[in-house]
């Protein structure tokens, strides 16, 4: 089975990640840590690996960059137990077990340095550049994350809290079972990117044939699913909790269960789900009526600062690319992709 989900997220405090806690060490035969400029082919290294593995029939889980989905970040493979990672900035990753089990691969040996040298003032400039681009970023989701957390406290008391905790415990009853090892792993599932927000549908339709889809327009959606999440680990399942990128450490947004083949998502399922669950319904409409002209004024202003967002991460990537431009007549590729039809090899159980 092939998934693919984002470790890396921009949030108000700058990137945040969970390649930390990607790879469990106690399956990990081999870890490649991937080293190079931009332009250098390190996503194309992982493709080529990925696409050649695929034909031989060994699963993947692919690691996409939030801040260009159409590159890579990470290839494993569960079956050989092996994985490529890009580590550099910003989720930069050094060997835990250097030559034991993790090390370094540098595709900096297939660039010509010499001919970079010329091309100081340009790439000096672009990450400089990049660099203000991200600051400003984190500055625009702040502001986002200010008017979420807004809205969520003018609908979020007790009440609400209750019935949303009531409906979960609806469904723990009646959905959650025993299984044979309660494993958690944390990934994002969704990420504001270049082209808005993106949503990995493709991975929770490999992971889970029933989807349930809830309405939570005032991100309401961790009190109900964090009470499913300890249930289900409790009861042995594996469990794969997505987080909310603006708030990476408190919110879940999405959560599968893929020994029992459901997820719970709390963005809207472009097919037709499983169930649907109104968590603003459990808003009283006492409530609703009081702040309903404030909530509408902090949705419309949420909605134009994610689009400036949104355009501050176009920009950013332009400017990656203007980098490659710069790096890519100076990379041999001939060499690079050698070099992953070799690894692909070294990964072949």
């Amino acid at each position: 089975m092939n998934t693919a989900f984002f470790l890396g997220a921009n949030t108000p405090g700058g990137f945040a990640s969970f390649f930390g806690e990607w790879l469990d060490y106690g399956q990990l035969k081999r870890l490649y840590i991937l080293k190079g400029t931009s332009g250098n082919g390190k996503s194309g290294f992982m493709r080529r690996v990925a696409k050649k593995l695929a034909a031989k029939g060994l699963d993947c889980e692919s690691i996409l960059c939030s801040s260009d989905p159409a590159s890579l970040d990470g290839v494993y493979f569960p079956k050989s137990g092996v994985a490529f990672v890009d580590g550099t900035a910003p989720h930069v990753i050094e060997p835990r077990y250097p030559l034991a089990v993790d090390c370094w691969l540098p595709l900096t040996q297939f660039v010509d340095d010499g001919a970079l040298a010329a091309e100081r003032s340009g790439v000096v400039g672009l990450r400089d550049g990049l660099r203000d681009d991200y600051t400003r970023l984190s500055r625009v989701l702040a502001a986002v994350k200010t008017l979420q957390d807004e809205q969520r406290d003018l609908v979020l008391n007790g009440g609400t809290a209750e019935t949303i905790a009531r409906r979960a415990r609806g469904f723990i009853r009646r959905e959650i079972k025993k299984g044979s090892g309660g494993v958690l792993s944390k990934r994002f599932l969704s990420a504001l990117t270049p082209g808005g927000e993106t949503v990995l549908w493709e991975t929770a339709d490999a992971l889970a044939d029933r989807i349930v889809e809830l309405r939570d327009p005032f991100r309401l959606s961790d009190v109900f699913l964090r009470p499913l999440l300890e249930a289900a680990l409790d009861a042995g399942q594996e469990a794969v909790a997505c987080y909310d990128p603006l708030a990476p450490a408190s919110r879940i947004s999405h959560l599968i269960l893929p020994g029992l083949r459901l997820a719970f998502t709390s963005a809207a399922y472009p097919g037709e789900p499983y169930r649907r669950v109104r968590l603003d319904a459990a808003v009283p409409r006492e409530m609703m009526r009081r702040h309903r002209l404030r909530l509408r004024f902090l949705r419309r202003t949420e909605a134009a600062l994610t689009e400036d967002a949104r355009g501050v991460l176009a920009g950013a990537r332009d400017k990656h690319g203007r980098l490659e431009d710069i790096y890519n007549p100076h990379v041999d590729f001939i060499g690079v992709r050698a070099l992953a039809d070799a690894y692909a090899e070294r990964v072949l159980p």
